[in-house]
């Protein structure tokens, strides 16, 4: 007879976590668009609509090695140079606009097509880095030791 009830504390914790998480999103969203007098509902947009809105494009992700030791050191100094730190792990994911990238480490990127769905010729456009003149800043040496940008990923259809 617990087990009811067990699943209905379940169901109300799930839907009250999930209404306070599409608040604080469509908040984001809508700070932007408070002045439009056009308002157009959040569940007639698309993912990618919403996406788009809520982060930037110009955001460019990478994962960090840091030192043998270093990786809370690494991460904290990254986020005080302004890099936004998505995960914490044997590497660090880190996000951040074109130009802090530029500044930081000497890197550069370039506009770059890529087929990601062969068999339907799915193109997406991404920024490529390129790593050539990459210098890991003095502040930070002692605590990195690369930096790993990523491409999108080839999806394949396995065929029968």
């Amino acid at each position: 007879m617990s087990s009811p009830i067990i699943w209905l504390a379940v169901i109300i914790i799930v839907f009250v976590s999930s209404s306070c998480t599409s608040g604080v999103q469509h908040n984001e969203v809508s700070s932007d668009r408070e002045n439009s007098p056009l308002k157009e509902p959040e569940a007639l947009k698309t993912h990618d609509q919403q996406t788009r809105e809520v982060m930037p494009q110009n955001l460019i992700s990478a994962e960090v090695e840091p030192l043998p030791n270093q990786t809370n050191q690494a991460a904290l100094a990254l986020q005080r140079l302004g890099f936004r730190i998505l995960h914490i792990g044997p590497s660090i994911s880190v996000q951040a606009p074109r130009s802090l990238w530029e500044s930081t480490f000497n890197v550069s990127f370039e506009q770059q097509k890529k087929t990601v769905m062969p068999e339907i010729g799915r193109e997406v456009t991404y920024l490529r880095a390129i790593t050539d003149r990459l210098v890991i800043p003095e502040g930070l040496k002692s605590l990195i030791s690369a930096v790993m940008f990523a491409e999108p990923p080839e999806f394949y259809q396995e065929k029968p």
